[in-house]
């Protein structure tokens, strides 16, 4: 299935090369909230507790106009779950590259798209005095988001609010992950 969607999404890539003139871009910042499901995580995180976290959501993508309903889209995005309590400190730094297609069913500046997400976490942690790093293998999972464009059929900067939620396998085990972001894009 995700062989199949890729495909397709170069393919669709490909034929809207022409569209380049016509490409748009956004960047946004938000935060949002994520589902550990490893037991070894969960227990690093209890440890440090949640009195002092922040939660930090990045992304970038370029838009390539399909029609006047479809876009293709390819980016990147990251969350970074930063816990502490005194000097001891757990940074999760999830990332992951995206490709994938958005949809505007014609209600405004509503839109829903799915997007393929090949990504990895990286965690950093530093229990009184000793410091270690270790990442998880990559994973492929899906993006589903939600949003409206405040910019649609506009050729102007404008904002975007999406809410997305990204369901990434690590390993033995599953990172969900829920963000709210307010974007920047430019279309046309």
């Amino acid at each position: 299935m995700k062989k199949i969607f890729l495909i397709s999404a170069f393919f669709f890539a490909f034929f809207t090369l022409p569209s380049f003139a016509t490409a748009g871009f956004e960047v946004g910042i938000g935060s949002g909230y994520v589902f550990y499901r490893d037991s070894d995580t969960k227990d690093r995180n209890n440890e440090i507790g949640d009195k002092n976290q922040s939660i930090i959501a990045t992304d970038a993508a370029f838009l390539l106009p399909m029609n006047e309903n479809l876009m293709f889209a390819f980016g990147g995005d990251s969350v970074f779950d930063l816990r502490w309590n005194g000097s001891n400190h757990v940074y999760l730094i999830d990332y992951a590259f995206l490709a994938g297609f958005r949809v505007y069913p014609n209600l405004g500046g509503l839109f829903a798209s799915v997007d393929y997400a090949l990504g990895r976490r990286t965690d950093f942690f530093s229990y009184e005095g000793e410091k270690d790093h270790e990442s998880t293998n990559w994973g492929n999972g899906f993006k589903f988001s939600l949003g409206y464009d405040f910019s649609y059929h506009l050729s102007s900067f404008a904002p975007v609010l999406v809410a997305s939620i990204k369901s990434m396998p690590r390993g033995s085990s599953r990172d969900n992950l829920f963000t709210v972001v307010l974007r920047l894009t430019k279309h046309k």
